[in-house]
């Protein structure tokens, strides 16, 4: 029996919802991709692990996170650090390939100069994003995107 919790499970299906939905996007603008692409990663030349990419080619790696705002409007530290490890992952890979972070688009939050969640990660955290990745956020309802920059 599943020991994870329902919320665990939605949680998964929503991430791979989103997922599909990129691939979707990616497919539509020309690129064949594989799921699950794996590739040695590390920051040692003597010492790489496996990691599976959400999609990829020998040309592109892709990483999908469905994540926005916390329902209590709280800072999302869990999601940040998630989103900080899958930049490091990209950091150990060859610089041969092109790399894209994709997040769903959300509702602006914030006072003045109100932002997305992926607006708000790449404003706060670029200091972790390599300078060859691509972050992108999908709106989900038209399979649109576009590149969020600093």
């Amino acid at each position: 029996m599943d020991n994870q919790k329902p919320t665990q499970i939605n949680n998964k299906k929503r991430g791979e919802e989103f997922a599909k939905q990129v691939y979707e996007y990616l497919k539509k603008e020309g690129f064949q991709l594989q799921s699950e692409y794996a590739l040695n990663v590390g920051l040692s030349n003597r010492r790489k692990k496996l990691h599976h990419f959400d999609f990829g080619n020998n040309q592109l790696l892709v990483e999908c996170k469905n994540y926005g705002w916390t329902s209590g409007g709280n800072n999302p530290s869990a999601k940040i650090s998630t989103l900080n490890e899958a930049m490091f992952y990209f950091h150990g890979v060859p610089p041969t390939y092109r790399k894209m972070l994709f997040l769903p688009v959300t509702k602006k939050k914030g006072g003045r100069d109100p932002e997305t969640f992926a607006e708000y990660y790449v404003r706060l955290h670029s200091h972790f994003i390599p300078d060859d990745v691509e972050v992108w956020e999908l709106n989900t309802k038209y399979l649109t995107a576009r590149k969020v920059t600093v």
